[in-house]
């Protein structure tokens, strides 16, 4: 059982995340792998796998295990019970993540206040030999091939044992700030001094610069290497001379999203490289042969994703995905990437069977289905698409999302009463949800219930002044009308916005056909690089 600590002086440095990430891919690759959240005053790492709230809610976790020697004498004999097994990947093996415990509960706060580390490491006798007991049960009970432990920040007991005394590895997360650094040096340091470990072993240290603006301008990157080389000079030689680099995602930072996972990873593969690169450096001599060479494969398809991403031409594109694909067959969000390329390319046909593949890894992924059933409804199967939304409610009843492609597939088949009760159900859904009302205006505008449709569309606007579509049907309403002035108004304010939804909104409303005589309405369109197809 290899032992790896994830550790940052501070916090916010996406520590946690890197934790998750190579404890996914792990997972995927049929590692047995136990994490345990040991971030005791701020732990997260729940959230951050896919447990449901009602499992990790009352559950016991490490400070419970704790708890129980340090305060009542009592040595738990078993571990399992402290423990919840998640399923991370459709591919790969269960995880199992041992908790800090139920944080929302004040019980959990109180046993945690009522540890003394201190006198638990240092005055009782048997102390360390019940923290190593810890480990030592995990390897007998869980049986994981890696144990990967989410340290507390800063300089304390609780991180000192998860470094010095359970670590095989370390993982020294920082961002490039001064108070990041200059503490990230002090324990690279303190872990190199044997008198400080109890081994008198000094475990492997990796060190990881993360949020750095990723850019291909070949400056910027000169400028990247000239700060990793400073960085080495001031804070890490002579203890270490590799830095590894996990650069800033907009995305990343906002949701935190898994990054590494064969069915999480994205369009932006920069991110998805540097866990892998980090991934490798950690799994040095722990792979087969064979996993060797699955892993080269992953990484030569993120590469050519990657290249996908920086190429403008959609056949190209393809090319590229359909390349990956053959390299990573069992990364649904490769067929999801392809297909909606060829969707966008009108090919809907090849875009279903690419999509039919992607299902047939995952037939619940919520991207996955959204491709498909458009699909479905672009290619006319109205009946196996009004199935399938169906099935997408029923296993997701509280998602928006296959109430939209219901609303869309209603509106297809003129079924304008129906797509109305169903806006009107997410409105109650989610009463701010301004797309709600910009749809059930857009309803009550085929229906021509116009005041109606206008008290929603203004509802719309208010929730959210950008909602492209209450823009548009607002002035389809005045189309409709025969208001003009207002129409254009309304129209050129969209055109501005955005000419891609501008263009897609003539394609779809007939409306829009009453205008094709119009000069204005045509010169609009010329303006922007909009056509009108007239045989619509």
């Amino acid at each position: 059982m290899k032992t790896i600590t994830f550790y940052s002086y501070k916090g916010g440095v996406g520590r946690s995340l890197a934790l998750v990430n190579i404890a996914t891919r792990l997972s995927e690759f049929g590692k047995k792998v136990c994490v345990i959240d040991f971030d005791l005053e701020a732990p997260g790492l729940h959230l951050k796998f896919p447990i449901p709230k009602s499992i990790y809610t009352n559950k016991k976790g490490i400070v419970d295990f704790v708890y129980e020697y340090s305060n009542k004498g009592i040595l738990v004999k078993s571990i399992k019970d402290y423990s919840i097994e998640v399923q991370v990947s459709k591919t790969g093996k269960s995880l199992s993540l041992i908790p800090a415990g139920d944080v929302e509960s004040t019980a959990y706060w109180k046993k945690l206040s009522s540890i003394n580390w201190h006198e638990l490491i240092y005055e009782n006798n048997n102390g360390l030999a019940f923290l190593l007991f810890i480990k030592d049960i995990i390897k007998k009970e869980i049986k994981p091939d890696f144990l990967l432990i989410d340290s507390r920040t800063g300089i304390s007991e609780m991180s000192g044992i998860t470094l010095s005394l359970l670590a095989d590895e370390v993982v020294i997360v920082a961002a490039n700030n001064r108070e990041n650094l200059s503490g990230a040096k002090k324990i690279i340091q303190s872990l190199n001094d044997k008198e400080n470990n109890i081994f008198e072993k000094s475990p492997k240290i990796n060190f990881v610069l993360s949020r750095i603006p990723f850019t291909e301008k070949p400056e910027d990157k000169a400028k990247e290497s000239i700060l990793i080389n400073k960085i080495k000079r001031e804070y890490l030689t002579p203890y270490l001379s590799e830095i590894n680099i996990i650069h800033s995602d907009r995305e990343l930072e906002e949701y935190e999203r898994v990054k590494i996972g064969y069915e999480k990873d994205d369009s932006n593969t920069q991110i998805s490289i540097d866990y892998l690169k980090l991934f490798e450096k950690l799994t040095e001599n722990d792979l087969s042969p064979n996993e060797i060479r699955r892993f080269n494969n992953i990484r030569e398809s993120e590469k050519l994703v990657s290249i996908a991403n920086n190429t403008e031409n959609p056949l190209q594109k393809i090319d590229y995905i359909s390349k990956a694909i053959e390299l990573n067959k069992t990364n649904i969000e490769l067929y999801i990437y392809k297909a909606n390329i060829l969707f966008e390319l009108k090919d809907f046909k090849k875009s279903l069977e690419v999509i039919e593949k992607g299902l047939a890894l995952d037939q619940n992924n919520n991207s996955a289905l959204n491709t498909y059933i458009d699909n479905l409804i672009e290619l006319k199967d109205y009946q196996k698409a009004s199935k399938e939304i169906d099935r997408y409610i029923e296993i997701r009843p509280n998602d928006l999302a296959p109430l939209i492609l219901k609303i869309i597939l209603l509106t297809r088949t003129k079924n304008y009463i129906e797509a109305e009760k169903v806006c009107s159900l997410m409105i109650e859904m989610n009463p701010e949800y301004s797309y709600g009302f910009s749809c059930r205006a857009n309803s009550k505008r085929l229906l021509k219930n116009f005041d109606s449709a206008f008290e929603d569309i203004y509802k719309a606007l208010e929730l959210d002044s950008e909602n492209l579509q209450a823009v548009a049907t607002l002035a389809e309403i005045y189309a409709e009308l025969g208001k003009l002035n207002e129409f254009f108004i309304h129209f050129e304010s969209l055109l501005k916005s955005n000419a891609d939804y501008a263009q897609k909104a003539v394609n779809d409303e007939e409306i829009y056909q009453t205008l094709k005589e119009n000069e204005r309405f045509l010169g609009l369109l010329s303006k922007y690089g909009i056509y009108l197809d007239k045989h619509n």
